[in-house]
């Protein structure tokens, strides 16, 4: 928990943050235009069946928590969650009583995110939106920048609206040679290793305040999995995929997984894993 930090929520509108919005009947946010995004819109209802009980949304949260907790934002201003989904994430920071405001293009997520109680929901993509600059603390880009055909220029252009020192929180699929069907399904535009993301983040006027794999026990058999016995099988169902990857955590994966979190929350990183966490601070 960061005291400092806590707000009353229910007293914040988003347009004091983003100024071309106006509230739906439904209590989402909206702007008139809506620019495509990389990302099938089924993928978020695939998701919100999955999220709840699977290890591995839990141990992210779990991570991206140690790691806010360890480089917070500027206190006193929001942090947005840009592609947040089904606010599986967004929910999580709100209950650490951090001001989120959840921006999501897609209607199926954002109406998961209003199923889960989050407060402040805006359905449209970045592009469309007028932000006000310099009202930002931290924008959260998780599991998002792989979909993005100019990942550079889509980080450039929300730079300008961070304060001074403010900071992106990013994960994204890591390793070239773990790509699959499932990255195709995805709509993912590359896979990350540790140096290419700190090289873009530093090219985009950023500094790096921590870079790390994670997931450390899952390249091995996600590489035998989805790549190998793909190759020889032909391609999986996604959505038996997701059911069967997903799975809830138990014991042993927590015991695996726990290291993890304890390095990130002491800034530590961890040497390998199937995904990179990012912690990038904004250069003035």
């Amino acid at each position: 928990m960061i005291p400092s930090m806590r707000h009353d929520i229910s007293t914040h509108d988003p347009r004091d943050v983003i100024r071309n919005i106006a509230p739906g009947e439904d209590g989402i946010w909206r702007t008139p235009g809506n620019s495509a995004v990389h990302y099938p819109e089924a993928g978020h209802d695939t998701c919100f069946g999955v999220e709840d009980a699977s290890f591995w949304f839990a141990h992210r949260n779990r991570c991206i928590a140690a790691v806010v907790d360890r480089f917070p934002p500027p206190a006193g201003l929001p942090i947005v969650d840009v592609g947040g989904g089904n606010g599986y994430v967004a929910k999580m920071l709100h209950e650490k009583g951090l001001r989120t405001i959840l921006v999501e293009p897609g209607g199926s997520g954002v109406r998961n995110a209003r199923a889960r109680g989050l407060p402040e929901l805006v359905q449209a993509s970045t592009e469309d939106l007028d932000f006000v600059p310099g009202s930002i603390g931290a924008i959260g880009l998780f599991d998002v920048v792989e979909h993005i055909p100019d990942d550079a220029a889509t980080i450039r252009s929300l730079r300008r609206l961070l304060a001074p020192q403010g900071r992106i929180y990013a994960t994204v699929p890591a390793h070239a040679w773990l790509w699959s069907s499932a990255d195709d399904h995805a709509g993912h535009q590359r896979r990350y290793s540790k140096r290419g993301i700190t090289e873009l983040f530093l090219e985009c006027g950023f500094e790096p305040s921590l870079v790390s794999y994670y997931f450390w026990p899952l390249p091995a058999p996600m590489l035998v999995k989805r790549v190998l016995l793909e190759r020889l099988a032909g391609k999986r169902d996604n959505a038996d995929r997701a059911k069967s990857e997903h799975g809830a955590a138990n014991r042993w994966i927590d015991r695996l997984l726990s290291p993890e979190e304890a390095r990130l929350r002491r800034g530590k990183g961890v040497p390998m894993g199937a995904s990179c966490i990012v912690v990038a601070t904004k250069r003035d």
